[in-house]
């Protein structure tokens, strides 16, 4: 069960800024071909931009379809007896990564884009909810194709 771990968090580092980078794209696309302003309002974070606001209900989308190609693109260089498990496991592994990584990366570490525990984990409903049972259940979507 851990002995890919190290590989594991590479692919779910490359799915993590994946899914990152096309949010960021997606922001800009609306912001920059739809005139939707980017920017946020003094005094408010980057949660209330209108940009931001605008991919919000895509966000879990980014996640259910890129994190399965990950998941599956990790499966490819793992040997191992049972497959599903291997996946199952895995997807256990990132969600609990992809907590700790949103934490850190998203509330502790100070950026422009940081938010608050309180934006982050409450404002933030359902979206974020949504995000982690995407990644869950990429197990099964890759599973589906393999």
């Amino acid at each position: 069960m851990f002995e890919h771990l190290g590989i594991s968090f590479v692919w779910l580092l490359v799915a993590y800024t994946a899914v990152t980078v096309v949010g960021i794209i997606h922001m800009y696309i609306f912001h920059i071909y739809f005139g939707v302003p980017n920017a946020k309002q003094a005094g408010t974070s980057y949660l209330k931009s209108p940009a931001y606001v605008k991919t919000i209900p895509y966000q879990a989308l980014y996640n259910v379809v890129l994190f399965p190609v990950f998941l599956w693109f990790y499966s490819l260089g793992v040997e191992t007896d049972n497959l599903k498990e291997l996946m199952f496991y895995t997807v256990i592994q990132w969600t609990a990564m992809s907590i700790i990584l949103d934490y850190v990366g998203w509330v502790l570490i100070p950026h422009p884009f940081r938010f608050t525990i309180k934006e982050f984990y409450v404002d933030y409903q359902p979206w974020i909810s949504l995000i982690y049972l995407a990644i869950f259940v990429s197990h099964y979507i890759a599973g589906f194709f393999i």
